[in-house]
């Protein structure tokens, strides 16, 4: 089918409708629209599908209780493969810290009677050494916790570049295969909030510690006071416990609640100041219904967090009443047991001190074990992760293979693991150095696959690939891919210099004149040279100082990086889509005399490019329908490639 030619003769109105005429016959322009169109609200957004949801709402004390000391270990094990020393310094300022606090209440509890004498200064005189050890306790503590602050300063910053660069290590050395694994995505997504929330998880897990430490010291000097005052003591905590582990669910639902909600805001704000889309958003009017939307989900998120005020409020009140009420409890046992003569005055003032203590301990372990309770969940799912990407990891042997003469591919096939039918059944094909073939075929034909198992990038689920006589399959994956150059259908804008966009994965060192030769060779070098600071340029609008190209040019500087790599295994898929006539036939010709020294292949649906390749594959529901030169193939009657180059001509 043909497309209209501009001027022709216009179609005829339907029965019925007349067509919109301007005074003199001239057909009217379309009505402007409104300018300030009513947008609908955003829709409700929830992401029903995450792993931990709610998590902390159906929780149990237990659960929790029996979460936290594992999150603790993760954590432990992840700062101990950072920093060794940190970690020793954080673990023991937090039990030189608890020694302090339990060393201060003991010398309180010396010092009290001797200052409740008649004769202050004979008091004063007989406890002043307990003073001055309780005065020590505390700034030894005191000093134990800021240097522990500043140990943990130092670990946060390390643990999560481990996290970080682990992550995306084996990401990046990961089979091709592991990607297509069912759920894959969202562990790593998972993995990825556990990486992330590491940047705070030892800083929490030293609160908590130090909660645990401190409560601990407190409750060891009230029972060697008094049996009877730890069981007052919990009386005294506890409903702060519960009101703290309530509140942080309320916390927790509103967060819950808002997430889906947040989440897409934040990447709606993106696309909204980036300068990648202001042309769009402003010559399509979208901004008063992109503003409208993003200021609805504002108040949404607002809404929804104030929801949150009034049973928060409920229950930190009525947690401080029960608490208040025990602890008059409390303050009534001690006063019975001074008057009956069971406790001194003394010790029971000590009492009061050591409850405040284990009052303010407890309330960092509710809120800090909640959030490690949390941060827990995550931190197992990045440790799981890791595991399973390691035993994915690309190793297939030690064989080192040579740059290929000849690829040949034996009942060669692949399936994806989530998919019944094959992507490539199996087939035989032979390609020989200094020819040039290119793939042909319709979308999901099986040519992206095809690229992958003769490149090694994917073993095959069935058959074999060799390059020569050696089986890619039992070959050290990178000694493979040393001789291939890919030009992917989506090739990276590296925020890198022009020099590394060129020489970006080179194993030999980088000779400018080399560097120039491989843009001249691709139509890029004028580019470049007009550039700031030519090649030493940085390819990245978004950073102060650095330039973009245009989508034809990041093609262009693509083939180049694969010229410059001289491969013996040239892969070009769609290498030519956004550039222009010139670029496009100088892009061919470069390859065509290029081809006597490497096997090159070639993807593309632009069909009049076929014509230079010396063997043409035409590929259909991952099976080689046909096979041969381009001319005979065109001319053949029932030929696909025939039917598709018509279609493209009819254009």
């Amino acid at each position: 089918m043909k497309w209209p030619r501009v001027g022709g003769p216009r179609p005829a109105a339907s029965p019925g409708v007349t067509p919109d005429v301007a005074p003199g016959g001239t057909p009217a322009l379309p009505a402007a629209r409104p300018a300030n169109p009513q947008p609908s609200a955003p829709a409700e957004l929830d992401y029903n599908g995450r792993k931990h949801r709610k998590a902390m709402e159906h929780a149990t004390l237990w659960d929790m209780a029996r979460r936290i000391p594992t999150a603790l270990a993760q954590t432990a094990r992840l700062a101990w493969s950072v920093d060794r020393r940190m970690t020793i310094t954080v673990l023991l300022c937090q039990l030189l810290s608890g020694l302090g606090t339990a060393v201060m209440l003991t010398a309180v509890s010396k010092a009290l009677p001797e200052l409740a004498t008649s004769d202050a200064r004979e008091g004063l005189a007989a406890a002043w050494p307990a003073l001055v050890v309780a005065v020590v306790a505390m700034a030894v503590g005191a000093g134990m916790w800021i240097l522990a602050d500043w140990a943990t300063r130092r670990l946060n910053p390390k643990i999560a570049a481990a996290a970080d660069l682990t992550l995306v290590d084996l990401h990046m050395r990961a089979e091709l295969s592991a990607y297509d694994t069912p759920g894959f995505t969202d562990r790593s997504q998972a993995a990825e909030i556990g990486a992330l929330r590491a940047v705070d998880i030892a800083d929490d897990a030293k609160t908590l510690t130090n909660g645990v430490v401190q409560l601990v010291s407190a409750a060891t000097v009230l029972t060697s006071l008094h049996p009877l005052l730890l069981g007052v003591l919990l009386l005294s905590v506890i409903p702060r416990g519960l009101g703290g582990v309530i509140a942080a669910r309320i916390d927790y639902r509103v967060h819950d609640r808002t997430i889906s909600a947040r989440n897409v805001r934040g990447m709606m704000r993106w696309w909204l100041t980036t300068p990648e889309l202001a042309d769009e958003l402003r010559a399509n009017t979208m901004r008063p219904y992109l503003h409208s939307w993003y200021r609805d989900m504002c108040r949404r998120v607002v809404g929804r967090e104030l929801e949150g005020a009034r049973p928060y409020l409920f229950v930190t009140l009525l947690a401080a009443f029960l608490a208040g009420v025990f602890t008059l409890g409390m303050w009534a046992s001690l006063a019975a047991l001074a008057l009956s003569g069971s406790m001194s005055t003394a010790i029971a003032g000590t009492a009061i001190v050591a409850s405040q203590t284990a009052g303010r301990a407890l309330n960092s372990i509710v809120r800090y074990g909640a959030v490690m309770f949390h941060h827990g969940l995550y931190l197992s799912d990045y440790y799981t992760f890791i595991d399973e990407v390691r035993s994915m990891t690309t190793s297939r042997g030690t064989t080192q293979v040579r740059a290929p003469q000849r690829i040949r591919l034996e009942e060669a096939a692949f399936t994806y693991p989530d998919r019944a039918a094959p992507a490539l059944h199996p087939i035989n094909l032979t390609l020989n150095r200094g020819e040039v073939v290119a793939l042909v075929g319709e979308n999901g034909a099986g040519k992206s696959t095809l690229i992958r198992m003769l490149t090694g990038l994917t073993v095959p689920t069935g058959g074999t690939v060799h390059w020569d006589d050696t089986d890619l399959a039992a070959t050290d994956a990178e000694s493979a891919w040393r001789h291939v150059g890919l030009v992917p259908q989506k090739n990276g804008h590296w925020p890198l210099r022009a020099r590394e966009n060129i020489t970006l994965g080179q194993p030999r060192e980088h000779s400018d004149g080399l560097i120039w030769d491989a843009a001249e060779r691709v139509g890029m070098s004028h580019v470049l040279k007009g550039l700031p600071d030519q090649l030493d340029t940085l390819l990245a609008r978004s950073v102060w100082g650095g330039h973009e190209l245009s989508g034809g040019q990041w093609q262009r500087l693509a083939c180049a990086r694969a010229m410059y790599r001289e491969p013996a295994v040239l892969v070009l898929d769609e290498p030519t889509s956004e550039m222009d006539a010139r670029g496009e036939h100088l892009i061919f010709r470069e390859l065509r005399e290029m081809a006597p020294d490497r096997i090159t292949v070639v993807v593309t649906h632009r069909l009049d490019n076929v014509r230079m390749a010396d063997r043409v594959i035409v590929l259909e529901h991952g099976r080689i329908r046909e096979e041969g030169t381009f001319d005979a193939l065109v001319a053949a009657e029932g030929s696909l490639l025939g039917e598709l180059y018509a279609l493209a001509r009819d254009r």
